[in-house]
């Protein structure tokens, strides 16, 4: 190691070698300069070390190794000589190759790879030994060309990506693309010179590529890996995890959300009345399940929207959002099916459970959506993380609606509360959810769901469809109202206006 003497530190062949060289036993010279900054006390030593280092390149490789070093070093240039000098002053000064602030995280993450490796050994990591002298200490070079020098064979990333903290700050879908390279079939968009070995410089320009097309929805992603013990977070988990996307966008949810809030905008100013939390409902409106124009077939969905009161509007608005979002960004169109299937199956089975009463509201379709979690849950039971803990969630809510329910009908008889559709958006939520909701992995037991569920959902929809359409009891429906929608509005601003 440096000794002093006098005013100038004396360093022995090793000791200049380890400071000069770029860790993979060699002085590349065509770089040597750029790695040493320029100050008045080296302005002249660094022509006159690159001019000495191309002196002991006898052979004219462009690069010196590291016994032409030694060689050259120890055995042509004598001791206490200015050319050794001009070595020693320019080794202390070059630079330890330290991240840029653009990749201090992703050189963060790959030291505790490199770290991961040498504190776990296996036959096939990389063995240095194998091109280097017997004599080379790797150990010796500055912290920063260490780990920027060093190789990593692709199954041991394989094992450090499945079980390391440190890759959740990688984009989901660069951890993705390197699990499937360790398998061979991309192992040349990250192993770019073909030498069946990671290097820092391949798995910086990797993920950074992936990083910038996947930048939209890290931080979505991150938050679902959260939930992933270490030792689940596997390939497959993984590509369910990217399902997750922003790119489309939740439209559906989003533009009918919005059109819930024009339609209720819309009513506030028609009706031009004060409003409240739980009304004024506008019953005249020709959106509006109205069990005396039952021949409006258009009803038994536009319900969904029109609500009645502001806090009407805001509790389903806040669930469907929060929990439709969430189901539309990895299932995409399939929310549309349920959505809409809840709506249908709310009025229809409102039409016959209380068959004088008005409907309104999109809570048909918020519970469909709430409910076919519990579908998904079962569907993807398997590849979903604690599903134990998410299903005692599901029947937490599902107990608390029951139980609202049963008190809100007993201990308020003249309730408008339309429970009954409340009841049947969620049963088609958890039937349809099964039925279209993306399904990673079919087991055998999961197809006879598949179908029961299909059935189930279907026979009694077309049996509620009939029922409405002719059912065998007189006057179980309250007569048809044939006057127009404009003079049923009419008839409601004066009722209302008295």
């Amino acid at each position: 190691m440096p000794t002093a003497h006098g005013s100038q530190e004396v360093l022995d062949w090793k000791d200049v070698w380890y400071l000069l060289e770029e860790g993979r036993g060699r002085i590349d010279l065509d770089f040597f300069e750029e790695r040493i900054p320029r100050t008045p006390n080296n302005a002249q030593a660094i022509p006159q070390a690159l001019k000495l280092l191309q002196e002991a390149d006898v052979r004219g490789n462009g690069y010196v190794e590291y016994n032409e070093f030694r060689h050259f070093y120890d055995t042509v240039l004598p001791v206490n000589s200015w050319e050794r000098g001009v070595l020693m002053r320019v080794a202390l000064d070059v630079l330890d190759r330290e991240p840029s602030p653009e990749e201090e995280g992703l050189f963060s993450v790959w030291m505790t790879l490199v770290d991961y490796v040498h504190n776990n050994p296996a036959p096939i990591d990389f063995n240095w030994q194998w091109i280097l002298p017997q004599d080379y200490n790797r150990s010796r070079l500055p912290h920063f060309v260490f780990y920027r020098s060093e190789l990593v064979h692709p199954r041991r990333m394989s094992e450090w990506l499945l079980t390391t903290e440190a890759a959740d700050t990688l984009p989901n879908l660069a951890v993705i693309r390197m699990l499937e390279k360790c398998q061979g079939a991309l192992m040349k968009e990250i192993d770019s010179n073909r030498d069946g070995y990671v290097e820092y410089e391949e798995f910086l320009r990797f993920v950074r590529v992936k990083s910038a097309a996947n930048r939209g929805s890290t931080i979505l992603r991150r938050g679902a890996l959260g939930v992933l013990p270490r030792g689940e977070r596997t390939l497959e988990k993984r590509r369910y995890i990217e399902e997750y996307s922003c790119c489309p966008p939740p439209l559906f949810m989003i533009l009918i959300t919005l059109a819930e809030i024009i339609t209720f905008i819309f009513y506030v100013v028609d009706m031009d009345l004060p409003i409240i939390g739980n009304g004024p409902c506008p019953i005249y409106s020709p959106l509006v399940y109205n069990p005396s124009r039952r021949y409006e077939a258009w009803r038994y969905l536009l319900y969904a929207l029109i609500h009645s009161g502001w806090v009407h509007l805001v509790n389903n608005l806040v669930v469907q959002v929060v929990l439709g979002v969430l189901l539309e960004l990895v299932h995409t169109w399939r929310v549309v099916i349920i959505y809409l299937g809840g709506v249908l199956a709310g009025s229809l089975a409102h039409s016959l459970y209380t068959p004088t009463f008005y409907l309104a509201g999109a809570s048909g379709g918020v519970y469909a959506i709430e409910y076919a979690h519990l579908g998904n849950l079962l569907m993807n039971w398997s590849e979903m993380e604690v599903p134990w803990v998410q299903l005692i969630v599901i029947l937490m809510i599902m107990s608390l609606d029951l139980g609202y329910a049963v008190w809100d009908t007993y201990t308020n008889p003249g309730t408008t509360t339309g429970h009954m559709a409340h009841l049947a958006g969620a049963m088609a939520g958890l039937l349809v959810g099964v039925v279209v909701l993306r399904n990673l992995r079919k087991e055998k037991w999961e197809r006879y769901c598949w179908w029961t569920s299909l059935c189930l959902f279907l026979t009694l929809v077309t049996t509620v469809i009939i029922l409405n359409a002719v059912l065998p009891m007189p006057e179980f429906f309250p007569p048809n109202d044939w006057s127009s929608i404009a003079q049923n509005r009419e008839d409601w601003m004066k009722d209302h206006r008295r």
